[in-house]
């Protein structure tokens, strides 16, 4: 899904009347260089634009040095089981239920946005994870391993099923207008209001993500396992979304000591 944005946003406008063979090493390293002087975009950005160009051109690009931005090493924002437990108890509305089912399946947004209630099996305790949602429109999953079932505990869907009421069709949570639920409006007005009101930092709804496979690594929920609830394609990509509570290292500390 954000390759599409990196697509239409940066890499059309800049590189889309240029012939392909006039694309080149330096040509790709200045734009860089520019990007970075005009300080509008993150590290982290600029280096996914490139990972999306560098599929694009293809081949050549494998002799190719190119410098990018150096990403500062800040860890990524997850939210802990205490802090989940606050959230939920202080959202209102959809989003009690829209955030409980994130923390407890460590779905991504676009995911979770592009849910049916058809793909909710309340008697198995299973949540069915069929496709993905992109600027209002439902698309396929980010990838082959994104297409899953996720086993959820009984407390959540009890969750889930008392906002859905009756009902036992159409997308479980979506936008007054009718419409699949955009992430950046959901971190905007509803998360980050949310997180200041009970007095936590500020998390964007990836800190779900984070928040969930970290609680199941500490858990010591098979890799395997927790790479198929979570739709990772390797547990090299898993263990970056793994964090570790400074009580939880002290204790473990404690534990083998």
């Amino acid at each position: 899904n954000s390759s599409h944005y990196i697509l239409k946003k940066h890499l059309i406008p800049y590189f889309g009347q240029m012939p392909m063979d006039a694309i080149s090493e330096s040509t790709v390293q200045e734009w860089i260089s520019g990007l970075k002087l005009q300080g509008k975009l993150q590290p982290k950005t600029i280096a996914n634009m490139w990972k999306v160009l560098k599929l694009i051109i293809g081949k050549p690009t494998r002799d190719w040095t190119i410098r990018l931005p150096e990403i500062p090493e800040t860890e990524q924002r997850y939210f802990t089981p205490k802090e989940m437990k606050q959230l939920i108890e202080a959202a209102e509305g959809q989003y009690k239920a829209l955030f409980a089912l994130q923390f407890a399946t460590g779905m991504r947004f676009g995911e979770i946005a592009g849910l049916h209630v058809e793909d909710l099996d309340f008697s198995e305790l299973i949540v069915y994870i069929r496709r993905s949602t992109f600027n209002h429109q439902e698309v396929t999953t980010k990838s082959k391993a994104g297409h899953r079932e996720v086993d959820v505990d009984a407390g959540t869907m009890a969750i889930v099923k008392s906002y859905l009421g009756d009902r036992t069709s159409g997308r479980a949570f979506e936008s007054r207008n009718g419409t699949p639920l955009l992430n950046g409006n959901v971190n905007r007005f509803v998360l980050k209001p949310l997180c200041k009101k009970i007095g936590i930092p500020v998390g964007t709804t990836h800190a779900f993500r984070h928040g969930r496979v970290s609680v199941l690594q500490q858990n010591n929920v098979p890799g395997d396992l927790i790479k198929r609830w979570v739709g990772h394609s390797s547990l090299k990509t898993t263990s970056k979304y793994s964090h570790f509570t400074r009580e939880f290292r002290k204790e473990m500390a404690s534990k083998l000591g």
